[in-house]
């Protein structure tokens, strides 16, 4: 017998020997949804950036729009529950943010909310590039606006996907400043990397803790971290044990805006221990591949060339074209990508992977197989067994939980039953098993029932919105097992309670 086997029949053997000799025991196997579709926080993400001396709002029904395929850089279309917004304060350089600046954020956060999105967050001052002087913010400007900031964060955070630091030089990249040391040309003091840190700090304090915050390259969290004695070769990656906590270390994840762009990505890999700076992809990379399994992590490609040529390809192309697209992405645990950029590497992957990437990007859970009783008797605990294995190149990276409904099959009413599980910890490849034994906090009523699975928002305020819950790739007798209408996914059409 093959080893996968054993474990079922064992499976089903302890289900049987633990409980009611009477109670009988059924498996069902799902079948794999191949389809490509949405869900929420990962996928190929929309931006929208503005200045605040050219405002331009969000609209809900341009948002509406993107959730259906819809042509994206490079030729392919794709659907979209992720948005990317930049603010610039261009006008706010040496001043407080005014009240109609935060009235216009806040409203665009409404807009995000009745759209059904989330978002990807990034402030900056400037898009000046690649010359000093670069008219980026100072500091005192940046610290007073995140204290102006912190209240519309909190108020929002049901809808923050996840932080980018921004703040910092052209686009919040911080890679170029006027203030913080131009990282290109220098100088770079320690107090300028004490500053940075002091940004880093202040965000992560405005930030809800609930939310990580991305930067841009990872010795920048090595500074933040380990301060003048940062090294890649003593790199110390968040691991298991330290994972989606509190602290700074579990909170600043990454973001790289030159995916597959050259073999360091255009600066992305740099070290600044010493000065000039020295490229240490061996060391830097296999410290982000190692974290990126418990921090959020996604961006946009970049062609490399000075011209936007592409002067990767072919290493960046899909592998059957003899590239390494997809290794890289699932390294690094990618959770989203740009639609608008860059044309020259996405569209080499039209029509060859990018349907593979579309569905792989983030989480993708998969039911397999679930073993369940006969009926279900309010008398006994009822026993449940499922497993999942996530397809895709991550977890999820904000806290979400799962629940068991029944639905009555005549009168409709409604039973649940909250599944102490964290599918952040749902990691790429990894097979979940749930092995449930509860009762219903109430008595379900004597009837036909339909049984499904929950993975909801865990904020209140988005939990009943289907939109905001989890789309198993999965089918039963198939037929996707998804139901639009209320965001679960069925486990059975029809059980019955005794």
């Amino acid at each position: 017998m093959t080893r996968l086997f054993l474990i079922h029949a064992y499976l089903i053997l302890t289900l049987c020997c633990c409980t009611d000799q009477k109670t009988k025991y059924r498996e069902v196997t799902y079948g794999t949804d191949m389809e490509e579709f949405t869900n929420p926080e990962r996928g190929f993400y929309r931006p929208f950036s503005t200045k605040m001396s050219a405002f331009r709002p969000l609209d809900v029904q341009t948002l509406l729009l993107l959730k259906t395929p819809s042509p994206a850089a490079g030729g392919f279309k794709v659907g979209s529950t992720l948005i990317y917004r930049s603010y610039q304060f261009d006008e706010y350089k040496q001043k407080p943010l005014s009240e109609g600046i935060l009235y216009h954020i806040q409203n665009d956060m409404d807009s995000i909310r009745k759209a059904g999105m989330k978002v990807i967050l990034r402030f900056t001052s400037c898009n000046s590039c690649c010359d000093p002087p670069f008219h980026d913010a100072p500091k005192a400007t940046i610290l007073q606006h995140l204290q102006q900031l912190k209240s519309l964060l909190t108020k929002n955070e049901d809808i923050i996907a996840v932080v980018q630091m921004g703040l910092i030089g052209p686009w919040g990249e911080q890679f170029y400043s006027d203030h913080f040391g131009d990282l290109e040309h220098g100088p770079v003091t320690d107090q300028h990397w004490q500053d940075r840190n002091e940004v880093i700090s202040a965000l992560l304090d405005a930030v809800p803790r609930s939310r990580m915050i991305q930067v841009r390259a990872p010795y920048y969290k090595l500074r933040f971290l380990d301060g003048d004695q940062a090294h890649p070769e003593k790199a110390d990656a968040l691991d298991s044990e330290e994972a989606f906590g509190e602290s700074p270390k579990a909170r600043i994840a990454h973001h790289n805006d030159c995916i597959l762009a050259n073999y360091d990505d255009y600066w992305t890999y740099n070290s600044y221990h010493t000065w000039p700076a020295s490229v240490d992809t061996l060391h830097l990379k296999a410290y982000m591949a190692k974290e990126t399994k418990f921090l959020v992590f996604g961006g946009e490609t970049c062609p490399g060339g000075p011209n936007g040529e592409d002067v990767y390809s072919p290493y960046n192309d899909c592998i059957s074209e003899g590239g390494n697209a997809e290794h890289y992405l699932k390294r690094f645990h990618t959770s989203f990508l740009n639609t608008s950029w860059s044309a020259a590497v996405n569209g080499d992957w039209n029509n060859k992977c990018i349907e593979d990437i579309k569905r792989t990007l983030g989480y993708r859970f998969v039911l397999k197989k679930g073993i369940f009783p006969g009926q279900i008797s309010n008398r006994v605990p009822t026993k449940i067994r499922l497993e999942i294995i996530n397809e895709g190149y991550a977890s999820t990276y904000n806290y979400r939980f799962a629940e068991l409904i029944l639905r009555n099959k005549e009168s409709g009413k409604i039973y649940r039953k909250r599944i102490d599980c964290d599918t952040r910890y749902w990691f790429a490849d990894e097979l979940q098993v749930l092995d449930l034994e509860f009762k219903w906090p109430e008595n379900p009523g004597s009837g036909k029932y339909e049984l499904f699975l929950n993975l909801p928002d865990a904020s209140p305020s988005l939990h009943n919105r289907p939109e905001y819950s989890i789309r198993l790739a999965s089918t039963y007798r198939s037929k996707p097992v998804w139901l639009a209408n209320t965001g679960w996914n069925l486990l059975l059409p029809e059980i019955l309670v005794i």
